[in-house]
């Protein structure tokens, strides 16, 4: 008996169709993690400078771009290449150390930026190889198995399984489990779909025959539109992530929002391609609509977010979600527009792998001259606001030459970017992105700080933005959306200084993050010698302009300036250290909160002579629970830390193996200026700077000892601070108060200070902090 029905054939199909778009889905959820996870262990590796990042990203572009290219040749090979992938997953979890020391020992970094861009390629090219074959194969399996078209549809499930992974692996795997472990994991996501693929999926054999001609139908009208669309894609998303940086704060969760967005986007975009069969000059019609709503919407949703942003800031979830609501409706369209040009222009699939392929090969070669036209040309020479009219433009650009009738257009073209010239020139206030990422924090805040921002000095670079800021008359430090510290003011000195007093010699020293310069060149003035390393060379070389603020540091021939990452100059130099000071910014930002991980105290220690001091400063944003992970972190690694306090809500810990004294009694005749300028323009005592001393007992005031430690693997602190609420330290300054002993200081002090007076702690207290819960 015959049991053939139409209906048992189309489950059938369906359930052929079914399993591997779920396994699709699934080599999604794989295929970004890898770009994003080798991105962060790199990045720990070599360190977070540029030349990384752009190495990490242009590598996987480059490589993706080559696999979706010979995608075809390997058509048989699908449950392989899942494999491969899984399989060097593993391999660089379990070398990771080997290959640490392997770098080091070898000294492959030697050569700066060449060593740095080949040490990535050589790592990352495999993988981002396998990966960039995925979605052709994937297209080809479907299609052989539906007998339908299905680019569209593989390319936006694929991208949808990638978005969910950028936001999971931020909020929810690395959080819980580590790195290394969600590498494993995702290493596991792959092994499955390739045992799927090899011994359970029920498909029928096929094999797609290898064919040397060019798709004749991607002429080259089609083929510029996708490379300038690409380009234009390209520099709009790095757009995109540094305008969040400036409007949310230069946090690592932002990248998450930023491509969680446009991967969303990507994937709506398919679909609606598949949906509504809609063309490429429609996506690029729409997309100047999207990126004019962009323009017009800046001002209006930040003040939106201002407005909710208190009500949302007790939960952390809220603040997210706020701030995903804020990025749709920004970067929403064109995130869309952008990702289905390639679905758009994939008419014909009558060999889906190798087209689809081909097309993704050229847009991710543009991508690539994208990422490389904005960070050496745009960013840095270019405002936002001319920025956005060069994506407008580019548009625009590819609109005309997709068109048949280009010429009759470009009139239209024309009056449009005149237009749009126009509405830059009366309608877009830079000066928004400068108020630092707290003015968004409050509707009052945001109009408060525009309305007495006077004057802005920007300097900018490949990837970042340095500015002078004159708000009410004074002037401030600002880097890439954070707002440090007035210039003028004493405390960054105040830490120099005490650093050094409590230093065993005044022979070697290393301050890590320039700045202002205001701290390295009190220890510069004080030290024979003295290494200052500064990872942005965008600060390194404006240092100049803030010689009022600095003693004029750049003219110090004691200071020897350095430009690279602490942790790859910790790992890579031979140098002992009487004082290593890190300065850096706060670690409430995560190239920072990476200073304060037990892998890094650990790199420290065989820097440090063994009576050497190492200094590093916490204040009241880090909270009462990020202040008790990096006390247990310094506990794994320093045997001694005492605590100091520069102000009421900024502290500075000064840590070693020895207990601490007070060494250092001549600096006034070895850094007169400093003494000059406390005295005369601060009206302050410097000889009293040790009675900021609140205990020598630092590392006994951890609060919850269930708090984990603070690793490169696992980075407890960075996530704590993100999610932090209320930027205070109540329970911390509760335990501060009980432990504070007046002889505990008169035995730091009264040794090598004759002139020992309790009455003097008072003075000084009262000066520096006024009359808070210290005195």
């Amino acid at each position: 008996m015959n049991d053939y029905s139409p209906a048992t054939d189309s489950r059938r199909n369906a359930t052929l169709t079914f399993i591997p778009s779920t396994l699709l889905l699934l080599s999604g959820f794989a295929g970004i993690s890898y770009e994003i996870l080798y991105g962060r262990l790199l990045g720990n590796l070599l360190g977070d400078q540029f030349a990384v990042s752009a190495s990490i990203l242009i590598t996987f572009l480059l490589g993706a771009g080559l696999g979706s290219v010979y995608a075809h040749r390997l058509s048989t090979w699908l449950w392989l290449i899942e494999f491969g992938i899984g399989l060097f997953g593993v391999l660089f979890a379990l070398s990771y150390d080997a290959l640490e020391t392997f770098i080091y020992t070898q000294n492959l970094l030697s050569q700066g930026l060449v060593g740095k861009i080949l040490v990535c390629s050589v790592l990352l090219i495999i993988p981002a190889f396998l990966v960039g074959c995925s979605v052709p194969l994937f297209s080809a399996t479907l299609a052989q198995t539906s007998g339908a078209a299905q680019f569209a549809r593989v390319y936006g499930i694929y991208n949808v399984g990638a978005a969910l992974t950028a936001l999971g692996l931020e909020f929810i795997l690395i959080r819980w489990i580590g790195i290394n472990h969600t590498l494993w994991t995702f290493a596991l996501v792959n092994f499955f779909i390739a045992g799927c693929l090899r011994f359970g999926l029920p498909l029928p054999r096929y094999a797609f025959v290898p064919s040397t001609q060019t798709a004749s139908h991607f002429g080259l009208r089609l083929r510029s539109a996708l490379i300038i669309a690409s380009v234009a894609s390209a520099i709009f998303q790095l757009y995109m992530l540094k305008l969040s940086e400036l409007m949310f704060g230069p946090f690592r969760e932002n990248f998450a929002l930023v491509l969680a967005v446009i991967l969303f986007g990507i994937a709506t975009g398919s679909f609606l391609v598949k949906r509504f069969n809609i063309g490429f000059s429609a996506l690029m019609t729409a997309n100047v609509v999207g990126l004019t709503i962009l323009f017009l919407m800046l001002s209006p949703i930040l003040r939106f977010y201002a407005f909710l942003y208190d009500a949302a800031t007790n939960y952390h979830a809220c603040v997210v979600m706020l701030k995903m609501f804020v990025l749709t409706v920004l970067m929403g369209i064109p995130a869309t527009t952008f990702g289905a040009t390639v679905p758009a222009l994939l008419q014909n699939e009558a060999q889906v792998a190798k087209d689809s392929g081909y097309l993704l090969f050229i847009s991710a070669l543009a991508n690539s001259a994208g990422f490389l036209v904005m960070v050496f040309v745009l960013h840095p020479y270019l405002d936002f606001g001319v920025q956005w009219l060069v994506i407008v433009g580019l548009s625009l650009l590819a609109w005309i030459v997709y068109e048949r009738q280009w010429l009759r257009r470009s009139a239209h073209v024309t009056a449009l970017m005149l237009t749009f010239i126009g509405l830059h020139q009366w309608l877009w206030n830079e000066n928004l992105l400068y108020l630092s990422y707290t003015s968004f924090h409050s509707v009052k805040k945001m109009d408060e700080n525009l309305s007495t921002i006077k004057k802005m000095e920007s300097f900018r670079g490949n990837q970042d933005i340095f500015a002078i800021n004159e708000i009410d008359g004074k002037k401030f430090f600002f880097i890439n959306g954070y707002i440090s510290f007035p210039l003028n003011a004493y405390h960054e000195k105040l830490v120099g200084l005490m650093s050094s007093m409590f230093a065993p010699r005044t022979d070697q020293a290393l301050v890590l993050g320039l700045g202002s310069g205001s701290t390295a060149s009190v220890v510069g003035l004080s030290f024979d010698a003295t290494d200052a390393v500064e990872i942005n060379p965008l600060v390194r070389a404006n240092l100049y302009r803030l010689k009022e603020w600095n003693f004029d540091i750049e003219h110090n021939p004691r200071v020897n300036f350095i430009v690279d990452d602490a942790i790859h100059f910790i790992r890579s130099t031979t140098k002992t250290y009487s004082l290593i000071l890190n300065t850096v910014t706060s670690p409430l930002y995560f190239s920072s909160s990476k200073l304060y991980t037990e892998d890094f105290f650990r790199a420290i220690k065989p820097r440090l002579r063994p009576d050497g001091i190492y200094a590093t400063w916490v204040d009241s944003r880090i909270g009462d629970k990020g202040f008790d992970i990096i006390i247990k972190t310094l506990n794994e690694q320093f045997k001694e830390c005492a605590l100091f306090y520069i102000k009421n809500t900024y502290f500075l810990l000064l840590c070693g193996d020895t207990p601490l004294r007070y060494q250092q009694t001549d600096l006034a005749k070895r850094a007169p200026q400093v003494w000059d300028e406390l005295t005369g323009k601060y009206h302050l005592l410097p000889e009293f700077v040790p009675y900021n001393l609140l205990t020598t007992k630092a590392l006994t005031l951890l609060g919850d000892s269930s708090v984990p430690v603070n690793r490169l693997d696992f980075p407890a602190l960075e996530y704590e601070m993100a999610s932090l609420a209320e930027d205070a330290l109540p329970e911390t300054k509760k335990r501060i108060a009980e432990r504070m002993d007046i002889e505990e200081v008169r035995g730091i002090v009264a040794p090598n200070n004759a002139n020992w007076n309790p009455a003097n702690l008072v003075v000084e207290a009262e000066q520096t902090i006024s009359k808070k819960y210290i005195t």
